[in-house]
Formats: C-alpha cells, sequence, structure tokens
C-alpha cells in the first residue's frame, strides 16, 4: 500500500465523427490517481482540437508534473485541499485535465462513501456499457448524406435527430431539411440542428423561420461566439416556437453558470460537453441549481469520459432536462 499520492498517465486513442459522417482518430490522456490510502481512482483528458485553444491541454503531460510533485508528500486532507486548490485555479486555462481530475476525485469521494457504509450521492463511476435511459439520437452528415444516415438510423429504431448544417448554402440544404422532416413525420421523430457557429447575416433570417417547425427541437449556435449578431439576438424578444440553444459560446463553466444566473431574454438551452470544460463535480452543482436548462452533449469520449457523462446527463433528465445529446452516427 503507498504512503503518498501517486499521479500518472498516459496516452490512449480515441475515435470520433466528422461532419461528413467519417471517423478521425485523436489522442488522449489517461489519468490515474492514488491516495496514500490506497484507494485509486481515474480520470480521460479527451480534448476536441477544434474547441481546445492551442497548448489548453497538452498531451504530453507536461503540466501535470508540478503537480505531481506537489502532492506526493501530502496526507489525504491535505491533497485533497491542493488538488480542488488546483482545480479552482487552473480549470479555466485547462479545462479538460479539470474534467479528468475532477472525475477522478468524484470516485475516490464515492469508495470512501462506500467504505465509511455512509448512502451514496449522486456520482460518477457507472457502467458506460449500461444501457442508458433516453433515446439514442442519431448524428446526421452534413448535406445529401443526411438522408442516407437518416434511413439506416430509422432502421435500427432511432426517433430523435441531430443535423449539421451550414456546410452548404441554405437554399441548397433547405430543400434537404424539407425531405428529413417529411421523412421523420411518418415515425413522429424530431430533429435538432446544429449550425457550429457558420451561419452569417443573410443566413440567419431563413433558418429562424425554418426553426419554428414544430418537429424541430432547436436552433443550436446559429452564429460564431465572437459574431455580435449573435448576442443582438439573445437579447431580442423571443421568436414564437423557436428555441435557441449554444454549445461553441460555452468554453468554461464559469460562463455556464454566468448564463444561469443572469439568462437572456431569450433563455437558450446550454449544450454541455462535460469532458471541455471542466470539473464535473461543479457541473453536477449547476444541474442541480437550475434544473432543465443544460443539454449534455457527448464529445465521443473514451470509456472513462462517456462514463461520467452519462451520469451527468441522468442528472440534467431528472431536472427536467430534453433528452442528452449523446449521439451515435448510423
Amino acid at each position: 500500500m503507498p504512503d503518498h499520492w501517486r499521479l500518472c498517465w498516459r496516452p490512449f486513442s480515441l475515435w470520433r465523427w466528422r461532419r461528413d459522417g467519417e471517423q478521425r482518430r485523436d489522442q488522449g490522456l489517461h489519468v490515474e490517481l492514488e491516495d496514500p490510502h490506497g484507494l485509486q481512482a481515474a480520470g480521460e483528458i479527451s480534448p476536441l482540437p477544434e474547441r481546445g485553444r492551442s497548448g489548453a491541454d497538452p498531451l504530453h503531460g507536461g503540466h501535470l508534473q508540478a503537480l505531481r510533485r506537489q502532492l506526493e508528500p501530502l496526507d489525504v486532507t491535505a491533497g485533497c485541499r491542493q488538488l480542488d486548490h488546483w482545480l479552482r485555479h487552473m480549470a479555466c486555462r485547462h479545462p479538460c485535465t479539470a474534467f479528468a481530475l475532477g472525475s477522478a476525485l468524484w470516485r475516490l469521494d464515492q469508495q470512501r462513501h462506500r467504505d465509511s457504509g455512509e448512502p451514496l450521492c449522486d456520482g460518477a463511476g457507472g457502467n458506460p456499457a449500461a444501457e442508458p435511459p433516453w433515446p439514442t439520437v442519431g448524428v446526421l452528415p452534413s448535406g445529401p448524406p443526411a438522408l442516407r444516415a437518416l434511413e439506416r438510423g430509422l432502421a435500427r429504431g432511432w426517433r430523435c435527430w441531430k443535423w449539421k448544417i451550414g456546410a452548404l448554402p441554405w437554399r441548397q440544404e433547405q430543400p434537404l431539411l424539407a425531405a428529413l422532416l417529411s421523412r421523420l413525420a411518418a415515425v413522429d421523430g424530431t430533429l435538432r440542428l446544429d449550425a457550429n457557429g457558420r451561419m452569417n447575416a443573410a443566413e440567419l433570417s431563413p433558418w429562424l423561420e425554418a426553426a419554428a417547425d414544430p418537429r424541430i427541437s432547436w436552433l443550436e449556435q446559429p452564429l460564431a461566439p465572437t459574431d455580435p449578431l449573435l448576442e443582438r439576438l439573445l437579447c431580442s424578444p423571443p421568436i414564437p416556437g423557436v428555441q435557441l440553444a449554444l454549445d461553441e459560446s460555452l468554453t468554461q463553466l464559469d460562463q455556464v453558470e454566468e448564463l444561469l444566473r443572469a439568462p437572456p431574454e431569450n433563455r437558450p438551452l446550454l449544450v454541455i460537453k462535460p469532458s471541455q470544460l471542466g470539473d464535473p463535480r461543479r457541473l453536477a452543482g449547476l444541474l442541480r441549481a437550475w434544473p432543465g436548462r443544460c443539454v449534455i452533449s457527448t464529445g465521443f469520449e473514451g470509456r472513462l469520459g462517456r462514463a461520467v457523462v452519462h451520469d451527468l446527463a441522468k442528472l440534467a433528465a431528472v431536472g427536467g432536462s430534453p433528452a442528452p445529446g449523446l449521439g451515435a452516427t448510423a
């Protein structure tokens, strides 16, 4: 049994879906944490390259070396304090690392509760292979391949879909939208539109009109986070029948909490990718404090990250959030 904290990491591979429906290979880090009493837990650093700032969560693990040196001489209590201090002050710089360390601490806390016989709180560590208590969300690729992907998913019984828009001019995409909605109407299906911030001012109006269709659950990130038109849109009176959502605008949990505390007039849904934003324990607290405002979404994490994301999705669903954005590609 060790008599000191142990922090180590190793690389692992991630497979993720691109907008065109093909897979790409990314790298992550498996982070292991062991306390002086021998309790072990692990987390996952799995940054999305298109979301992260350069060097934010370096995959050589160099940013963890100083933390390891600080932990080694500490007892359990002091080590937990040091880790919490790191998470408070460094999570904004290294959000994916904060997710990994927070996940490991969450699991360690669960183990201590089990060992002491105390009732378990909501927490990480569920079985990531277990069947989730919500429908599968099919992720449709951009452009015409979406129609073929929809048919494959319908054959599997899927009825909820997310479609990546903005790859083609709106005049080419909206006939595809009409075809998708016509097919979904026959099975009472729903569609989420995700622009990934690719729209410009000229395209916004026709897409807002299209998003008023009752079969469309929401229009996600229509404009880039830096586009001044996005702030004006959020501060304008709500558009009847249109639910807006934010995704790429959210880069850390401080932003999420700020939006929850002082929501814009339109009260957008917040599409949260926990593995990209920081300590999952803090996010769990936000989900409890402001139920029904956040949709938990996947970044196509590995096994460890997926288990934590599923736990958070269950917590959000209990609070009345829409079915999570935990998708699969047909």
